[in-house]
């Protein structure tokens, strides 16, 4: 079965993505396509400049252990937005 070629994402596609591959650099067609919407989703670019961020201050400081579930809530209030 062939797969259906990815031409476009909706908003929340591209923060579920960016959120579970926030670290890797990916090349795949998909990071090609989410990469184009970040340059014209002028929301999608700000979350994810406000995601960098606190990823950021979260590595400057030493904060504890984030248990699963409270990554899970802020994961889903994120995708929310």
């Amino acid at each position: 079965m062939k797969t259906k070629p990815v031409n476009k994402v909706r908003c929340t596609e591209v923060a579920k993505y960016v959120c579970e591959n926030l670290d890797e650099q990916l090349n795949s067609r998909k990071c090609r396509v989410i990469r184009k919407h970040l340059l014209t989703c002028p929301k999608c670019s700000k979350d994810l400049i406000d995601m960098k961020k606190v990823i950021a201050l979260y590595r400057k400081e030493s904060v504890p252990h984030i248990p699963k579930a409270i990554q899970k809530r802020l994961l889903t209030f994120i995708n929310h937005k």
